[in-house]
């Protein structure tokens, strides 16, 4: 996905370093194009990043009559690994690359920019279920920011009950689970599913900082209520958390290592270097050929908002 023109916001995202925090966070509501808006959990000002991830957008319920309005025409990326997950609906991926790929509900998409690639993302077919997910992006560390662009797609991920509760293991790894999306970095996503009010117990590492992002329904944590569009941070130094679902609720628990350096986001690049920011926004601007063209996309590609000259300098 991308940040809206004017959602071009310089953003600094890096590691809280709290302890054990249980700090409710309210979503951002985003444009995402003309017809449609996010929810946005991070990065806002109370919490700008968990772990290596520094962008976590929620989507939907779309209604199968509004689906065209899911048309986020070609934009690039460098820096950082998109996640993809849809809870119901259907979306097809067009990259650089060459990749055409159906995602379905269940399945996951996994797009690494790297040193650069451009990707449209669009409504696949019309059909009954609504159009609701997720899409996380994950910053590289800095040896694997300049990385080959890649992209996968995998039909399945890891399913178990954790004490009644459905998880789904999108990235990294929990117990004796793995999942087979590539990391580059420790870190783990994972989304929570319950259709009736009961209580689970996570099992946590103390070395990772956690956040929970609940999408639908509600959940209770440290004797705090945390609603649909809204997020609690969890810090680190856990090794387990208690969470209490209400009927019909689905939530994203996100964690990972502390990032050892910040990164700078600016519109949808990220980077501990300045200046492959600014480069990257005058390579396509310029249309330079790191970005390739997507193919079978009909319409017109986004055209990026200006770099800001105070940004600009630091990376001269």
């Amino acid at each position: 996905m991308t940040r809206a023109q004017q959602d071009n916001d310089i953003e600094q995202c890096e590691s809280e370093l709290i302890e054990r925090d249980s700090t409710v966070i309210n979503h951002l509501r985003r444009p995402l194009t003309p017809w449609l808006t996010v929810d946005r959990a991070i990065p806002q000002r109370t919490l700008r990043m968990v772990g290596p991830w520094c962008f976590v957008d929620h989507f939907g319920p779309v209604a199968a009559a509004d689906y065209q309005a899911f048309d986020v025409a070609p934009h690039p990326h460098i820096g950082l690994q998109t996640i993809t997950w849809l809870f119901s609906g259907q979306l097809l991926h067009l990259d650089s690359l060459g990749n055409e790929q159906p995602l379905r509900a269940g399945e996951l998409n996994v797009m690494t920019a790297g040193k650069g690639i451009s990707h449209a993302e669009v409504a696949d077919v019309q059909n009954q279920a609504p159009l609701h997910g997720l899409q996380l992006w994950s910053a590289l560390p800095l040896k694997q920011e300049q990385c080959e662009p890649a992209f996968e797609h995998h039909r399945q991920c890891p399913l178990f009950s954790i004490n009644g509760t459905m998880a789904t293991l999108l990235v990294g790894h929990y117990e004796n689970y793995r999942s087979p999306a590539s990391c580059y970095h420790p870190q783990i996503a994972m989304t929570l599913t319950s259709q009736q009010p009961q209580t689970s117990k996570l099992h946590l590492k103390p070395e990772f900082e956690y956040a929970l992002v609940v999408c639908q329904g509600r959940i209770y944590v440290d004797g705090k209520a945390v609603n649909a569009q809204q997020t609690v941070a969890l810090g680190s130094s856990r090794s387990s958390v208690h969470i209490e679902f209400s009927t019909d609720t689905r939530a994203l628990l996100i964690g990972g290592e502390p990032f050892p350096q910040p990164v700078t986001m600016w519109w949808n690049f990220v980077s501990q270097k300045v200046e492959r920011l600014a480069q990257a926004a005058k390579d396509w601007q310029q249309h330079q050929p790191r970005f390739g063209n997507v193919r079978g996309y009909q319409g017109t590609r986004i055209e990026g908002p200006e770099f800001p000259n105070n940004l600009k300098q630091q990376g001269d």
